[in-house]
């Protein structure tokens, strides 16, 4: 036999082989994770109702976070859970209608392994002070009811308000895109923005949350959290004298003792024509008191104080009040040992500030105070269904935020950044839902992956150009053993003539 007919068929074996070498060698393990929808529940228990929240996010997480990517709600029927410390046996009846309609948005298979939390705050922080024992039998009975729904219940608990703000800061830097980004091959990589802070307006309180040095952190008023594979130090400045209340009080204290003569009083943070009755004592005591002299107390009891709408006066009485404030170092020392103001973005959340950026068309702050403040009765109850009473206290908390402001802190009022803000957790005020389930995520099990058998680059080239030689032999051989063939068959065939 020649070289040429021994050629192919070596030429297809030393291929095959090498081929099979190839591939039992240089092989590796190359994990593939399913992508599957998670689901996690919390219930947001707030001082006048309660809110279920469901949130999705897939199996595939960014450095041990998940990526929320949908919510959902409800609105549990009844009061809130602290209206209930008499009576706790109701408190299953109340969360029936909820249970029952996040079983129809999660499918079945997914029930037992969707986790469920309950968080309380303010209503069942202060329920807890007054009445210790309270609390308990509403958790007991909230707790029976959860464990017997078909959900993975995992724990109730009264959050403080340093935990609820860092993980409204969480929800408020996860929207603005202040974590993570997506790479040009869709992975998450760190997105080397500086993280925004939050102020957040309560009727009591005002608290300022930051992010911070480690070095830096108050251990008392502060978290540490671990997001996407990086850990945030936040820190939490609690004022307890500059709620929406506490501001209107001390404003009407002012007042009363500087118009004491005056037949009408006028206040020019109140809207025109809008008028309420107020009683001393009712403005004067307390912890948050302008002064504790009572020894020049007004004669009679009840004040009727008429709102003047004047923008102007009402930022000069504010600015005013606020420097003669010693309850609050957010103007005599803006947390610079904290956190350097200028160099942090700071998202407002207030009903006042909700109001403005549906109302007020402007996105300088100061023009937009000034119209706040300059409307009048008839249009600030056209534009919103709240009472009138709240309404009449919203100029007062835009200017005290306007001041806070032109003291080193920059205030979004990006309308899209509080879009996005608003469609990601449905119901702002409860923003620091998905901030507390994004930590939870981290203790969420990922699903175990499946394995794929994967080869280098350089590997793979190489085989397939063994293999087109292998098939390039191949059909060499069985063209070169086909002419042979028909060379054969055609000399026979002449033979047979010739022999005619």
């Amino acid at each position: 036999m020649s070289w040429r007919e021994l050629l192919p068929p070596w030429l297809v074996i030393t291929a095959g082989l090498t081929g099979i070498v190839l591939l039992c060698v240089s092989t590796k393990d190359v994990p593939v994770t399913p992508l599957r929808t998670k689901y996690g529940i919390v219930l947001d228990a707030g001082s006048s109702h309660t809110i279920l929240f469901i949130y999705q996010w897939t199996t595939t997480k960014g450095n041990k976070t998940g990526v929320i990517r949908d919510c959902s709600s409800c609105l549990v029927q009844g009061l809130g859970f602290s209206n209930y410390s008499d009576f706790p046996q109701k408190v299953e009846k109340s969360l029936e209608s909820c249970l029952n309609w996040a079983q129809k948005e999660i499918p079945a298979d997914q029930h037992s392994q969707t986790p469920l939390y309950f968080g309380a705050s303010a209503s069942m922080r202060q329920l807890n002070l007054t009445h210790p024992t309270l609390p308990d039998g509403v958790l007991a009975a909230l707790t029976v009811a959860l464990k017997s729904s078909p959900f993975d219940f995992q724990r109730a608990q009264i959050l403080s308000s340093p935990e609820k703000e860092a993980f409204n800061w969480v929800a408020v830097n996860y929207v603005l895109g202040n974590f993570f980004k997506y790479d040009w091959r869709g992975q998450l990589v760190p997105s080397g923005k500086r993280t925004a802070g939050v102020l957040s307006m309560g009727r009591t309180s005002a608290q300022l949350t930051a992010g911070v040095k480690e070095e830096n952190q108050a251990p008392m008023e502060g978290a540490r959290l671990q997001l996407y594979g990086q850990t945030h130090s936040v820190y939490t400045r609690r004022c307890p004298c500059h709620g929406t209340d506490q501001l209107r009080s001390s404003l009407l204290s002012t007042l009363i003792q500087e118009q004491r003569s005056a037949k009408t009083m006028s206040n020019p943070c109140w809207p025109l024509s809008y008028s309420r009755e107020v009683q001393w004592h009712s403005v004067h005591e307390g912890p948050c008191a302008v002064s504790n002299d009572t020894s020049d107390i007004p004669g009679p009891e009840v004040f009727k104080i008429t709102g003047s709408s004047n923008p102007t006066a009402c930022m000069g009485l504010v600015q005013r009040l606020l420097n003669t404030s010693s309850s609050c170092s957010f103007f005599k020392h803006p947390l610079s040992s904290v956190f350097k103001p200028f160099q942090t973005r700071f998202l407002v959340m207030s009903e006042a500030m909700d109001f403005m950026r549906e109302t007020v068309r402007s996105p300088d702050l100061g023009q937009a105070v000034n119209r706040l403040c300059g409307m009048s009765v008839k249009e600030l109850v056209k534009e919103s269904q709240t009472s009138l009473d709240t309404l009449a206290d919203y100029c007062l908390v835009s200017v005290f935020i306007f001041h806070l402001s032109t003291k080193g802190y920059m205030f979004d009022l990006d309308r899209s950044v509080w879009t996005a803000f608003q469609e990601k957790m449905g119901d702002p005020s409860s923003g620091w839902t998905l901030g507390y389930l994004l930590n939870l995520t981290n203790t969420v099990p990922q699903d175990s992956p499946t394995f794929l058998k994967g080869i280098e680059p350089g590997v793979w080239s190489l085989l397939l150009v063994l293999f087109v030689v292998l098939l390039t032999g191949s059909f060499m051989r069985i063209s070169y053993r086909v002419m042979v063939k028909e060379n054969s068959f055609s000399n026979r065939n002449s033979s047979v003539f010739d022999d005619d």
